[in-house]
């Protein structure tokens, strides 16, 4: 009878100091070099390009026809066929014109943003599926981006947050 106790108690001991003692396997990749591996990131970026041009083509113009203006401006100006007035209402012409091309210059860059993020979501997306079944699959804890640091993959584990909390002092 001690024996069998003594083999149960043993046993239940044993199970319980392998399960605590269980280990975590950890993996890394570089999300950015996989990302520029894929053939539909090149297409992603060729399209970026296409409208990147398309934006550059406007600004462009923009610039050509301030500078046209402002070298207008100032040949009439060095020749005396402008009045006081009509020098200053053709100066608040051209500051409006440089304000309307630093505004486009902004929205351009929102714009390319944007596009850029909308062009690439559907593949980081792909990706990111790819990382959570291959992590899930090969049974990993962890799997970080190495390029980043960015946590790709964590398996659900208990929350020490409150542990922290108390550890600072806070309630």
């Amino acid at each position: 009878m001690h024996r069998s106790i003594f083999l149960l108690l043993f046993s239940l001991l044993f199970w319980t100091s392998t399960t605590q003692a269980q280990t975590y396997k950890y993996g890394h990749i570089n999300l950015g070099n996989l990302l520029e591996e894929l053939p539909q990131t090149a297409e992603a970026e060729a399209k970026l390009r296409v409208f990147a041009d398309s934006l550059n083509r406007k600004d462009s113009l923009l610039t050509a026809n301030f500078q046209a203006a402002y070298l207008q401006l100032k040949k009439e100006y060095d020749e005396g066929m402008l009045t006081p007035v009509q020098v200053q209402k053709r100066q608040a012409e051209l500051e409006k014109q440089r304000e309307e091309i630093q505004d486009f210059e902004e929205d351009a860059q929102r714009l390319l943003e944007s596009k850029r993020a909308q062009l690439l979501e559907p593949i980081v997306k792909r990706v990111n599926e790819a990382i959570q079944a291959v992590a899930k699959r090969e049974g990993y804890a962890m799997v970080f981006d190495i390029g980043s640091g960015a946590l790709l993959f964590a398996i659900e584990t208990i929350d020490i947050t409150p542990l922290v909390r108390k550890e600072l002092g806070l309630q």
